[in-house]
């Protein structure tokens, strides 16, 4: 039998932290003229490629964009107008309007349009008259100075000058504004490569196909769903996911498939196996491969979360299915990702009112008079041991009252962890539960 003894256990934040520093991942785009560091632009530099921007939405600037032309090229008309010249205008004078000539004396001019050659000022249309064979007009109220109703030659952008710094995410909107600076390929942080190891003797994939006798294939096993859920997630966050099939709990198997995701990705995420049973063998091959930082984790679900570094590759160990597995990617995962692209990595976090107290474990009388009827052998020993602190992860949904504040009550419903807005991490300390009314820290999901 393995000894697990000696397993590490850490924080929430200590994990992060450590994971942090050990992937390497970590740099922050800083904010100034030029809108990064040398430092950061180096490691930028070499996780960057090169994209249309019709392709950028969602990615992360690696370079400052800077505007290639001036913006407008050439003297433009701000509004729907008719284009004059502010010399018939000059010392006040009112013209003969019914000696004009379109295209000589006045000409129409659109919104953003270049003014026609040999004019140079522009009055809106909704102050001109205009006749029927749209030959001749009347000014009402004629124009205060030159260039008025025009835009200059590079008023808006000028060459050279800076449109987006390192380290913003494209939007819709920022990518119109690179587009408006005559750019069209932007250099952006390389998709985080994320490869997913499933590991158990007892998973299979859903949807499989009975049998030929007509029995149910998949009888005795459980379907294997963390890598639909792992790869929705890597893609949401911007990377990309590579799934491994499901490896069986042998060691030589799984070390395998771990050397090959590490030299394929940039993160690895490796799903159960992590736990002290005869085929739990995740942390004890990540221990022979490379350098285990912490197995364990003070909180549930997700105590058996682990970090590694094998290949120079972090190795993140996510347990359990995916109700508990979706709660930890966001724990151990997204700040990876968040890191690799320049991201703020730190949990998002806010205060809220709590409306409802968090719903007790109450067994039927029947349950805990069997309970009681257990020997040692029959009941799990609690992993808060040595007065250490445990908490249990509590989905809860958070909402904006009238009164300006934010609001929260424990998730109900099917399956909570599905729906839930926030996370609570509640002490397993019944005396330290927060009362209601009280103000807890909740974490957005």
């Amino acid at each position: 039998m393995r000894d697990h003894s000696n397993h590490i256990e850490f924080t929430r934040q200590a994990a992060v932290e450590a994971m942090l520093e050990a992937s390497g991942f970590a740099f922050t785009f800083a904010a100034g003229e030029e809108g990064t560091t040398p430092e950061s632009a180096a490691i930028a530099a070499t996780r960057s490629e090169t994209v249309p921007l019709s392709q950028a939405y969602g990615r992360v600037l690696a370079a400052d964009v800077r505007a290639r032309v001036d913006s407008p090229t050439v003297l433009t008309c701000c509004m729907d107008s008719v284009a004059v010249h502010w010399s018939d205008f000059a010392d006040g004078q009112t013209p003969d309007y019914n000696t004009w000539v379109r295209g000589v004396d006045w000409q129409f001019a659109n919104t953003g349009i270049a003014m026609p050659e040999g004019f140079d000022t522009a009055v809106v249309i909704e102050r001109v008259q205009v006749s029927p064979d749209e030959q001749h007009i009347v000014i009402e109220a004629a124009p205060s100075k030159q260039f008025a109703g025009t835009r200059a030659p590079g008023e808006k952008l000028r060459a050279g000058s800076l449109v987006a710094t390192a380290g913003t995410t494209i939007t819709p909107d920022v990518a119109a504004a690179i587009g408006s600076a005559n750019v069209g390929n932007v250099s952006v942080v390389r998709k985080p490569r994320v490869a997913f190891i499933p590991t158990g003797n007892e998973l299979m994939p859903p949807a499989v196909p009975p049998r030929a006798d007509g029995a149910f294939a998949g009888l005795g096993k459980n379907f294997e769903t963390n890598s639909i859920l792992v790869k929705g997630r890597v893609e949401a966050w911007g990377g990309t996911c590579q799934v491994f099939d499901i490896v069986p709990d042998d060691p030589q198997e799984i070390a395998a498939a771990i050397h090959q995701a590490c030299a394929q990705a940039d993160i690895v995420v490796l799903n159960a196996g992590s736990s002290k049973g005869s085929d739990d063998w995740s942390c004890e091959q990540m221990e022979e491969l490379g350098t285990v930082l912490f197995h364990e984790t003070n909180h549930g679900p997700g105590h058996h979360s682990s970090f590694a570094v094998v290949d120079n590759t972090p190795v993140v160990g996510i347990s359990g299915p995916s109700r508990g597995a979706s709660l930890t990617l966001n724990f151990y995962l997204l700040p990876l990702i968040k890191a690799y692209l320049g991201q703020d990595a730190t949990p998002k976090t806010a205060w809220a009112q709590l409306e409802e107290p968090f719903p007790q474990k109450h067994k039927k009388p029947a349950q805990e008079a069997k309970d009681a009827k257990k020997g040692p052998g029959e009941s799990r020993p609690s992993v808060v041991q040595n007065d250490r602190q445990f908490f249990g992860i509590k989905p809860v949904d958070v909402t904006f009252g009238e009164d300006g504040k934010l609001h929260a009550v424990p998730a109900k419903g099917p399956d909570p962890t599905c729906t839930a807005t926030a996370v609570f991490l509640l002490p397993s300390d019944p005396d330290k539960n927060p009362a209601v009314g009280s103000l807890i820290q909740i974490e957005w999901r």
